[in-house]
């Protein structure tokens, strides 16, 4: 049914009243004032493996809860948990490196730092994980059964957790991650990911016949999620490009055809796009380099690398144990052909097909 005119003029008042009475709360109280009811979410997505021949492809999510209103500038999460993070490496060790999967990972430097982040901010969700498995579980709840069907993403009896950090110190770090989360009433209350191995990989883009739908079509479960379990508090969601591609609208209408949708903008830099239904709202921008802009798609890019390489650290102790002497691999293409190339023969005996092992674009 279309909304009266009174109708629409009651969502206006409501909407303004949602955005100026927190603020002058907080001006009458100061920035520490805070009230759960003028909460909102920041979320980020990113993904890790697009590119590679071998491997997952992973999709991760972070969202945090704070202080504001989606329609009012955005809080910056670097600067009001500045005292625990930072995007750049502490010397000291004292806060954690959040920021693009890129600038805290090297292969040279090995999964600490990247684990760090990762696993410190996980463990503030409140859940203790004994194993790798665990940490599976809690951030993709299927995947550890999943992986068991492949041989290599079985867990071996060598496989540690942490890979590399001590679990002692992620704890005690953790803890005061947490102990500032409560003093600046920030939360995180989403940690996940979605992850697809070859297999599956495979079939959605034989599906989709698209690589960037099919990596769309993952995001969406993340979107879904979250305009669906936060909007009613207010939640803004920033993506990393998908693709390359630079229009989302109709992909978004299609998703949420039961909201009102506005596009705000769309740029060949930023688009932009406002969802709202009875007084819930979501804004929802992609934008280049969102790793940079929201905290959030920063960590949700580093869950994503760390998932992967962990998977890949499976990938490549099964294949070096059925071929002593193998050259690991990080899956991407021109290695990839050359690992194929090394375990032709192997794989031909174990009748290991190309669709449960190579990615087919």
């Amino acid at each position: 049914m279309l909304k009266s005119d009174a109708e629409h003029s009651l969502d206006k008042i409501f909407t303004s009243v949602r955005v100026l009475i927190p603020n002058a709360l907080r001006d009458l109280c100061g920035e520490s004032f805070f009230l759960t009811g003028f909460s909102m979410i920041i979320a980020g997505i990113d993904e890790a493996g697009y590119g590679p021949l071998l491997g997952p492809l992973v999709v991760g999510c972070a969202a945090f809860e704070l202080p504001g209103h989606p329609d009012q500038p955005l809080p910056c999460l670097w600067k009001g948990l500045g005292k625990m993070v930072s995007r750049s490496r502490c010397r000291k060790g004292q806060k954690l490196h959040i920021n693009d999967s890129k600038a805290v990972y090297a292969p040279a430097d090995g999964l600490k730092e990247l684990e760090r982040g990762v696993v410190g901010a996980g463990l503030t969700l409140g859940r203790a994980c004994a194993d790798l498995e665990a940490f599976l579980d809690l951030v993709c709840p299927t995947l550890s059964q999943r992986c068991r069907s492949y041989p290599w993403y079985v867990k071996h009896a060598e496989e540690a957790f942490p890979i590399e950090q001590d679990a002692i110190s992620l704890k005690i770090l953790a803890n005061a991650l947490g102990m500032e989360m409560t003093r600046v009433q920030t939360r995180l209350v989403k940690l996940s990911a979605q992850v697809l191995l070859e297999r599956e990989y495979n079939r959605m883009v034989e599906a989709t016949r698209n690589k960037g739908a099919a990596l769309f079509s993952i995001a969406s479960i993340h979107l879904d999620q979250l305009v669906r379990d936060h909007a009613h508090e207010g939640v803004v969601i920033f993506c990393d490009r998908q693709g390359g591609r630079e229009h989302y609208g109709h992909l978004l209408r299609s998703l949420f055809e039961d909201w009102s949708f506005e596009v705000t903008q769309e740029k060949s830099e930023r688009s932009e796009y406002r969802l709202e239904r009875n007084g819930k709202i979501a804004r929802i921008i992609f934008t280049e380099k969102a790793e940079g802009q929201c905290m959030g798609t920063a960590l949700a890019s580093m869950l994503s690398k760390y998932l992967r390489e962990a998977l890949m650290r499976r990938f490549n102790a099964w294949w070096t144990k059925q071929l002593p002497g193998l050259t690991a691999t990080a899956g991407y293409y021109t290695d990839g052909h050359r690992f194929l190339t090394d375990i032709a023969p192997l794989r031909a005996s174990l009748n290991i097909r190309d669709a449960d092992l190579v990615r087919c674009r």
